[in-house]
């Protein structure tokens, strides 16, 4: 029986990739985007199905507390606000109640997590998990 297809990482939702290295004939899964890996395992069956039945971290809305610890990190936002379109932002120092982030061009957005606005994951949602 063939293995599966690698899933996503279940901490960013990143694509994952398979890394051997037959000197010490060793198989990781490691994450494109934000580089968790597996353990080594002797064989791609193994590796793959390690990563694919790992448990899925909860991805529930950000406090402004979390994200005064997360400062310099990258975070998913869910935005109402139409100044501050969905995606990947970095937390900035200036972070208050209004969260100040940038985005991937550089652009810094401010929106307001405590009054409804926008919502602030570790990943995209999935069906079911937004709050």
């Amino acid at each position: 029986m063939m293995p599966e297809k690698l899933k996503p990482c279940p901490f960013c939702g990143g694509e994952a990739r398979i890394i051997g290295y037959p000197q010490g004939n060793e198989v990781f899964v490691e994450c494109r985007s934000c580089g968790v890996m597996t353990g080594a395992k002797l064989s791609r069956g193994q590796v793959i199905l390690e990563w694919n039945r790992r448990v899925q971290q909860p991805n529930e809305p950000l406090t402004v507390d979390e994200l005064r610890q997360m400062i310099g990190q990258w975070v998913w936002v869910e935005s109402k606000d139409v100044l501050c379109p969905n995606g990947w932002y970095r937390v900035e120092p200036q972070f208050r109640e209004t969260i100040s982030l940038a985005g991937v061009d550089g652009t810094i957005y401010e929106t307001s997590i405590t009054n409804g606005d926008s919502a602030v994951y570790r990943r995209p949602p999935e069906a079911g998990e937004k709050g």
